[in-house]
């Protein structure tokens, strides 16, 4: 019989690399700022260049990366300032609401 899907044992394990691979090429981005290259983030990854790359691209496409405008590099979307926006609205609602 399988665990329970809800009893969180084993969660982290089932969760695909592949995301967590994405958000850690997210977080690689923002710590080296804008114009970091996709073969700097693979190296600091320690990641093949052609995964690197895929997932900076999918993170374009979605938004939450941006090609710096001579294309040498990537920077923070308009998503990651989006989500950054509804963070500072729900920790001023909660600042009001714990008054």
């Amino acid at each position: 019989m399988s665990p329970d899907p809800d009893d969180g044992v084993g969660l982290r394990a089932r969760q695909p690399q592949a995301v967590r691979n994405a958000f850690a090429v997210l977080e690689e981005v923002a710590r080296c700022g804008a114009g970091v290259t996709g073969t700097e983030v693979a190296r600091h990854l320690g990641m093949p260049k052609a995964t690197a790359y895929r997932l900076l691209n999918m993170l374009v496409e979605d938004e939450y990366l941006v090609r710096v405008p001579d294309l040498s590099g990537f920077a923070l979307g308009r998503k990651v300032a989006w989500l950054v926006a509804l963070t500072a609205d729900a920790d001023r609602q909660t600042s009001r609401s714990g008054r």
